[in-house]
């Protein structure tokens, strides 16, 4: 069989770009950023800047990584079979009611006014019916009236909106988690990687030849405590061949906090996406198997909202498998979200324009991680997060550069999943009858690839 393998300049270069995103963090208020750079300015005009946190290098309300919000981020080439589960760097935005609030520091506040400024000095400001500026009307009664000081009205937080305490969720937790000590059940073998959040490790149950994916994190330093627990309610309530499954967790000791899944040997589409060129039945192939995942996550009202390469996990037999649920959300039939989740150069044009969404985010980052596919990197990879976003916001749906190359049916497919209007974008169920996924390869074809980069990383001594 005949291995395509990417040009080493493209790779290279795509390599390099992933690299410089996981280590320049996304995170949150109070989080070590002496690694980041400034972020390089520019007007802001198509975006609501006033739900826009800016830090160095970052938005504030991100995850850390290169995905917006979690709480810390992991090198690039710290990646592993694992994947990104529970840290991979997305962004989370603190102006809706799942994110948490934080507050900004003065050079945030300073860099948000400047952006602000630009964005109302773009748009010629707001003008009312008359067509006068707004910060005219003030005027229109005179001066000669003094306004009484009127009782400031605060509202009043649900049970619903409450944040959970870091003792309610430790409650929480203690509940779900399987009692006793992991080390008599598992043995654990060699570490395979390193995140923001933990140390992932490769472990074999005591006594069989099953091999698992353990995850251990000091739970007590988790800044994002509750996202955690959202994270592996849901992965232990939903099981699917293709979702990377939760098996069990343990807590020891209140601190040391065990999540163990399925263990794919290997590694993640990126790897194979940068090092190597898929063609178009090999990518129907990977792209049937996520559509599967979401179509049984949309089906349940949970929308993912982190789909990427760097989020499917492959196993050396072929497996597909969708993985990282820390950024999912429960939506209710007619009910959409607003908070602004995700990794930017995924993200679908409706989070960054602050509009309310729902699955069909999903969608769009999948058209997203098909152009991947093609060209061993997302649009926009070598521009800064925060002017990706701005370009994304303001061109909409990205050019194809390869479009003369592909054939009809992989064009009419990505055309339909980078529709800019969600009500007009294809959801799962039609996705997955599209002619161009019916032309999906097995899923053996991909294994001379995924040995092939594995292969790869050894030689590296990755």
């Amino acid at each position: 069989m005949l291995l395509y393998v990417r040009e080493k300049n493209t790779a290279a270069s795509g390599f390099e770009e992933r690299k410089r995103i996981g280590q320049n963090d996304w995170r949150e208020e109070g989080e070590d950023s002496s690694n980041s750079s400034q972020i390089e300015s520019f007007s802001w005009p198509l975006l609501n800047c006033e739900s826009v946190l800016i830090g160095p290098n970052r938005l504030a309300h991100l995850k850390s990584t290169s995905s917006f919000a979690s709480s810390g981020s992991a090198p690039f080439s710290a990646t592993n079979s694992l994947g990104n589960s529970l840290s991979n760097g997305s962004i989370a935005s603190n102006t809706s009611s799942d994110a948490e609030p934080h507050s900004l520091s003065n050079k945030e506040n300073s860099t948000l006014n400047r952006v602000a400024d630009a964005a109302t000095n773009t748009s010629g400001g707001r003008k009312d019916a008359n067509g006068q500026k707004a910060q005219q009307a003030g005027h229109s009664q005179g001066t000669n009236h003094l306004l009484q000081p009127e009782a400031v009205r605060v509202r009043q937080q649900t049970e619903k909106d409450r944040k959970l305490t870091d003792a309610e969720v430790l409650d929480e937790l203690r509940r779900i988690v399987n009692q006793g000590n992991p080390l008599t059940k598992y043995e654990v073998k060699k570490q395979v990687g390193v995140g923001a959040s933990g140390t992932v490790f490769v472990a074999n149950k005591t006594g069989s030849s099953e091999v698992v994916a353990v995850k251990r994190m000091a739970f007590k330093s988790q800044p994002k405590k509750e996202m955690l627990l959202t994270e592996i309610k849901v992965m232990q309530q939903f099981k699917h061949p293709n979702l990377v499954n939760y098996i069990e967790s343990f807590l020891v000791d209140t601190d040391d906090l065990w999540v163990v899944m399925d263990y794919l040997d290997g590694g993640n589409l990126t790897d194979v996406v940068v090092k190597t060129e898929l063609d178009e039945g090999q990518i129907a192939a990977v792209l049937s198997e996520c559509l599967k995942a979401l179509n049984f996550l949309h089906n349940h009202s949970i929308v993912h909202r982190d789909i990427k390469s760097d989020n499917v996990l492959l196993g050396m037999n072929g497996e597909v498998k969708l993985t990282d649920m820390g950024f999912c959300a429960q939506i209710q039939p007619g009910s959409k979200r607003d908070t602004v989740v995700g990794t930017p150069y995924w993200m679908a044009p409706e989070i960054l324009h602050k509009k309310k969404y729902n699955y069909k985010v999903d969608i769009w980052s999948l058209g997203i991680m098909a152009l991947e596919m093609i060209d061993g990197e997302p649009p926009y990879l070598h521009e800064t997060p925060l002017k990706a976003i701005y370009l994304i916001a303001q061109n909409g749906k990205p050019e194809i550069k390869k479009r003369d190359e592909l054939s009809p049916d992989f064009v009419d497919f990505l055309d339909r999943c980078l529709v800019v209007n969600p009500d007009e974008r294809a959801d799962s169920d039609e996705l997955l009858r599209h002619p161009f996924i019916c032309r999906a390869k097995p899923l053996s074809s991909l294994v001379p690839y995924v040995k092939a980069v594995c292969e790869l990383k050894a030689k590296e001594g990755k």
